[in-house]
């Protein structure tokens, strides 16, 4: 993961936030589950910081956005169980996987929100390294 992608999608998560006026911390894990990056608003919760860290690393273990692993575990009880057993897995919203080329390069997580806050704002991170820049190339 290159500083410039991180820079997107921390750049991403800064204005989401701002054009909602919430304080949040994002964390930003690489496939190997470690924080590349994380940053924590002024005045966001201290529970927020080790909750972005659980969404981030969910989505970068499990390629899926946090949300959609807390969905698949009410509707497979199993499933809950076994990440019951795992307490670095979080269902909650707000995880998404990042994706380059096609490929999983890590993870991000945002708190301090409500799940629909979360959500959008990770949402929007996530967006920021997808899509083309204004000359029509990718994020280097």
């Amino acid at each position: 993961m290159t500083q410039a992608l991180l820079e997107a999608v921390l750049f991403a998560a800064q204005q989401e936030a701002q054009r909602q006026q919430l304080s949040i911390t994002v964390t930003v894990v690489d496939t190997g589950g470690h924080v590349r990056a994380l940053v924590r608003h002024e005045g966001c919760s201290y529970f927020a910081l080790e909750s972005s860290r659980l969404k981030a690393v969910t989505a970068s273990q499990l390629r899926l956005p946090s949300h959609v692993v807390g969905e698949l575990g009410q509707k497979f009880p199993a499933l809950q169980a076994s990440f019951a057993t795992n307490p670095a897995i979080s269902g909650l919203p707000g995880g998404f996987p990042l994706v380059w080329q096609n490929a999983v390069i890590g993870g991000v997580g945002i708190a301090g929100g409500n799940f629909e806050q979360d959500q959008a704002i990770g949402a929007a991170c996530a967006a920021a390294i997808a899509q083309p820049t204004e000359n029509g190339s990718a994020v280097q």
